[in-house]
């Protein structure tokens, strides 16, 4: 066997209202579609879907405890072309600020927000080659 690409990712949320509609009005992602305690971004070739923990306990047939501020469950990545003016944008719309943009070592800037499960969003700047590496 040989797992390649991810096809999907689903985020376990508490209320797919409140998830969607932080994910359509302060991210801007668009929904694909939605049935029942599932929804689907149109997020390309790797699909964001939610799927409530109701749902997902009666799946697994137990209890499931939501992340916390000292144990996240889950990091989604985005690229963006202002890692501070995407940030920004984000926590003034409502986005839960978690770390202020920050220049990496690693050649990138990037800024942490969280949804309304906790759930953390990275957002990465890629900067330009340092003069004389």
């Amino acid at each position: 066997m040989r797992l390649n690409l991810p096809d999907y990712v689903v985020l376990i949320v508490e209320d797919l209202d409140i998830t969607l509609n932080f994910y359509t009005e302060v991210l801007g992602l668009k929904l694909k579609h939605r049935s029942g305690d599932y929804a689907q971004m149109d997020t390309g070739a790797t699909r964001l879907g939610f799927y409530t923990r109701s749902a997902m306990a009666k799946t697994l047939g137990k209890t499931l405890r939501p992340p916390t501020d000292d144990a996240p469950g889950f990091e989604i990545g985005f690229k963006v072309a202002d890692v501070d003016a995407a940030y920004n944008e984000l926590v003034k719309k409502g986005a839960s600020p978690m770390v202020a943009p920050t220049t990496r070592h690693w050649g990138q800037r990037s800024a942490y927000v969280s949804d309304p499960d906790g759930h953390l969003i990275e957002l990465a700047q890629d900067l330009g080659a340092k003069k004389g590496s």
